[in-house]
């Protein structure tokens, strides 16, 4: 951080001191005046929010990291994009906000037709916009409620949708982000069609019929009168679940059939994360709704409902005072014409294959790798405490992260009890991802190796 940064806090808090460079200092008062979340703090160091560029990263101490996490796939475009600092300056004349949901202004009007235009389906669409994931998600529930006059949704085990209301009602990922929390929906509950866990086998199409089987039984048990069936497209915070192409399309007939509303969370999966604008288009689906969010503003908050049109049945079923203001639905143009002219679609597409297969062969002879799976930049890597017994070794899955953060300097994350995921940005070429790899394999092979020698340890005494 150059003394300018440092002077510009200094004016900003007066009285502050000269600023330290230290990870652990900053950690320490965070701990004081941040309420607790999900950060790691014994894992990742306090990032320089004063330098990166594309898929690079620094810490405090001037340490650079190949990031592999673009923000939870919230930075498609990688740190300080290409032409992104020319084009803000091109927006120094646009008032900055404006409410969307009360009056119209040209630019969220070109978004909307934008991402509308992206989704499958031929069938007029609309889109509502938000600020986040969770929130876009709140609003097809409700839309989804408004169409059908219905209470009762179709949710699946494991899910992540979001830690708010009807969205924390449809997630079931980790105990510690429900427990103790009121629900405030009628949610059947069915197994994600999870190949590598399936309790019939690992099969695609045998677990696509047991899946499917299941959740009508559970219709049947619970209610036909379900609103909706929301699904992640492909599996995010649960572990980089990869679903068959045949468990989507089941549950786009079973939506028709019971005149349900099919739901698509896409708020991780989409925007050209796995080589098409929408993951559930691998299946050739079209769903009644979409829900976007993280790519879609850039480094900025927005989400966005795309949904079959009318969205709702009536004004002012919902509203929302931020929501694409003109100064972000231009950035978010920008993003999305980027993404075209620069074919990072195809990129992640087939850089992402690329990774997915190196990585197979170079884990192959691992027996603590369960399953290396994904679609795109969508990449996830299961680990087990042996293949016969695919018990998840989370401890193990733990100790690989802080190896990859603090020894190779490769950004990673968890997901799921015991995967770890790798979302590259869609500009990583392959360079950049085959280096990434290097990295992640040898953080695999140390945490392995030093765990195989401390089991002979304890088998050895007496």
């Amino acid at each position: 951080m150059n003394r300018d940064h440092v002077e510009l806090l200094q004016w900003l808090v007066p009285g502050l001191p000269d600023v330290p460079m230290s990870s652990t200092y900053w950690i320490e008062r965070a701990q004081l005046s941040l309420a607790t979340s999900t950060q790691c703090r014994d894992v990742y160091p306090v990032i320089d929010h004063t330098r990166g560029s594309g898929v690079w990263m620094y810490d405090l101490e001037g340490n650079e990291y190949l990031d592999m996490t673009s923000g939870v796939a919230v930075r498609a475009l990688g740190f300080r994009p290409d032409g992104i600092a020319e084009f803000e300056r091109r927006l120094d004349d646009v008032i900055e906000e404006l409410p969307g949901q009360d009056f119209d202004n040209i630019p969220h009007i070109l978004l909307a037709e934008r991402l509308a235009a992206t989704a499958p389906g031929d069938f007029d669409k609309q889109v509502f916009f938000t600020t986040s994931g969770a929130r876009a998600v709140e609003t097809a529930i409700k839309a989804a409620i408004d169409q059908t006059g219905r209470q009762r949704f179709v949710a699946f085990r494991p899910a992540f949708h979001g830690r708010t209301g009807y969205a924390l009602a449809l997630t079931a990922s980790k105990a510690v982000q429900r427990e103790g929390f009121p629900q405030s929906l009628a949610v059947i509950r069915a197994p994600y069609a999870y190949p590598y866990r399936c309790p019939v086998g690992e099969d695609p199409e045998a677990c696509t019929e047991y899946s499917l089987n299941t959740l009508r039984d559970a219709i049947l048990d619970e209610g036909t009168d379900i609103a909706g069936i929301v699904v992640e497209s492909l599996g995010g915070e649960g572990g980089i679940i990869v679903p068959p192409v045949s468990f989507l399309r089941g549950l786009r007939e079973i939506a028709d059939e019971y005149g349900a509303v099919l739901i698509a969370d896409e708020v991780q999966a989409g925007l050209g994360r796995t080589g098409h604008w929408w993951a559930i288009q691998h299946a050739e689906v079209a769903p009644d709704m979409i829900c976007t969010a993280k790519a879609l503003g850039g480094g900025y908050p927005l989400g966005a409902t795309i949904a079959r049109s009318p969205m709702f049945e009536r004004s002012s079923r919902h509203s929302e005072t931020f929501s694409a203001e003109p100064r972000q639905a231009l950035l978010s143009l920008f993003i999305l014409r980027t993404i075209e002219e620069r074919n990072l679609i195809e990129n992640a597409g087939r850089v992402g294959a690329v990774m997915i297969e190196r990585l197979r062969q170079e884990l192959a002879g691992c027996d603590q790798v369960g399953e290396v799976r994904g679609r795109g930049f969508m990449l996830g890597v299961e680990f087990v405490e042996d293949r016969e017994s695919k018990r998840h070794a989370g401890e193990l899955r733990d100790r690989i992260v802080r190896n990859c953060v603090f020894s190779q300097r490769l950004w990673v994350l968890g997901a799921g009890r015991s995967t770890i995921r790798l979302l590259p940005a869609l500009i990583t070429d392959e360079e950049q991802a085959m280096e990434a790899v290097t990295r992640f394999v040898r953080a695999v092979d140390q945490e392995t190796v030093a765990l195989r020698a401390k089991r002979q340890v304890i088998a050895a005494a007496p």
